[in-house]
């Protein structure tokens, strides 16, 4: 009897190691220099963890490797404004993604982006990243609701949007796409 209840239990317990491993995986990069970036990342994580049965990956661009890219089932691209475009470091990033074979087809893409002003190029930033996802054939997908239709997206430096923290409405809106993000995921 002791037997069977060990074998029982090992059983279970590889099945759970084997489970654990094929967890999908959702990468969340970004690059960011004042911090609001990565604040608008770091509530699109908490969004993704919102959901059992995905692990995600939360890393700066530079921090990325090309194993992240092929093992992530979804990927969430952040940048800053620059000049209504997007960060030359997240464009260096996104122009070094594999490409020979279209590694990156069928993975569910998203985008966010902080801007230090209203109407400054939050949404030009965000469709430029999805224009690099719908190249790589990603499945690109917006916010949960109608207002980050695009991704989601903070406002920084101006009125009434000039605290040092990214306001709690953009934050919420990082929350939602990443819960999103990560429900699709389960469900492909």
């Amino acid at each position: 009897m002791k037997k069977i209840v060990f074998l029982m239990g090992l059983w279970m317990g590889l099945s759970f190691l084997s489970l654990s491993q094929k967890m999908p995986e959702i990468l969340i990069t970004y690059y960011s220099q004042s911090g609001s970036t990565k604040a608008l990342a770091e509530s699109i994580a908490e969004g993704a963890k919102s959901v059992t049965g995905v692990k995600v990956n939360l890393l700066p661009i530079d921090q990325v490797t090309s194993q992240h890219l092929l093992d992530a089932r979804a990927i969430l691209v952040g940048s800053p404004v620059y000049n209504a475009n997007i960060a030359p470091p997240v464009q260096e990033f996104i122009n070094s993604w594999p490409f020979e074979g279209r590694p990156l087809k069928d993975k569910i893409g998203a985008a966010f982006s902080t801007g230090g002003g209203i109407s400054i190029g939050e949404e030009l930033v965000m469709l430029n990243i999805i224009h690099s996802m719908l190249i790589q054939g990603m499945i690109v997908v917006g916010g949960e609701e109608t207002e980050a239709a695009f991704g989601a997206s903070a406002v920084t430096g101006e009125p009434p949007f000039e605290s040092e923290k990214v306001d709690e409405i953009f934050i919420e809106k990082g929350f939602g796409l990443g819960k999103r993000v990560g429900e699709l995921v389960l469900k492909f």
